[in-house]
């Protein structure tokens, strides 16, 4: 069997496709429906349904991709389990459910998670969308902390960082309102949730404050095998200068690649 479905290419893809939708097909009930909403909810399920049907009878014609760049069919492509995995991610950060997400197509093929984000308005979006995922509503990092976190009507440049409020303000763009947030550790986060030691896939993007995000978490305890971490300042030609490379390499972890805005960091 294996000759048959490993010896030409285009047979290898048409079974994997084929399995693709397959999963998608499965999960599309389980995971999208809730007594929440059950219309709406239902409406959603046939959908996704009749959308893993269609990757089907397009095959490698049609990629779904929910990220912002296609960071989500790196993250496959990175991790490269068989197509029937049910794996495990946290995404700090996270935002939307759908709009821009590196895990909802993970989401889709059964896979659940924990998503962190400070801003409670788009965690609620959750339990609609993706009633299977744990949702928490905190600011992660140094937990002694206290820091301003500020809202903009574009959500995804919300931040505590003074130095993108600058540049942001330099274009126009002014924070909508200003709360004073209490910060939880990652590590406290996972406790709480139950999180599983050993995880597949760690997602952040916290604007500017992605290191103290990572370095809130205890690796001795928690291990994700696949780090995507945002470092807009990252030199590709001097990667032992950035101090997320600095922080992650002595915990095993080497840089698999950058592209546009995130670096990729697997478990050696």
């Amino acid at each position: 069997m294996a000759p048959y479905l490993y010896g030409q290419a285009h047979t290898r893809a048409f079974f994997t496709v084929a399995g693709l939708a397959w999963q998608e097909f499965r999960y599309s009930f389980s995971q999208f429906f809730t007594w929440r909403s059950p219309v709406f909810s239902l409406a959603r399920s046939i959908q996704y349904a009749l959308l893993a049907w269609l990757r089907l009878g397009l095959g490698r014609n049609l990629r779904f991709s929910y990220g912002y760049t296609g960071e989500d069919r790196l993250i496959e492509s990175l991790l490269n389990l068989p197509v029937y995995y049910q794996g495990f991610y946290v995404e700090v950060g996270c935002n939307r459910p759908r709009f821009i997400s590196n895990t909802f197509l993970l989401y889709r093929r059964g896979w659940r998670g924990i998503c962190i984000d400070a801003n409670p308005k788009l965690i609620r979006y959750f339990s609609y969308i993706r009633p299977r995922d744990q949702t928490v509503a905190a600011l992660v990092g140094t937990p002694s902390e206290r820091l301003s976190f500020y809202h903009f009507e574009n959500d995804v440049l919300s931040t505590v960082s003074p130095e993108n409020i600058a540049q942001y303000a330099a274009q126009g763009l002014h924070p909508t309102t200003v709360e004073t947030l209490a910060v939880r550790s990652l590590t406290d986060i996972l406790d709480e949730a139950k999180a599983p030691t050993l995880f597949e896939l760690l997602c952040i993007d916290a604007e500017e404050h992605d290191e103290a995000v990572l370095r809130s978490l205890d690796f001795s305890r928690y291990r994700p095998r696949l780090i995507v971490v945002e470092a807009e300042d990252f030199d590709p030609e001097n990667p032992q200068k950035h101090p997320i490379f600095v922080f992650l390499q002595p915990l095993g972890y080497q840089l698999a690649g950058s592209l546009l805005k995130n670096l990729y960091f697997i478990h050696t």
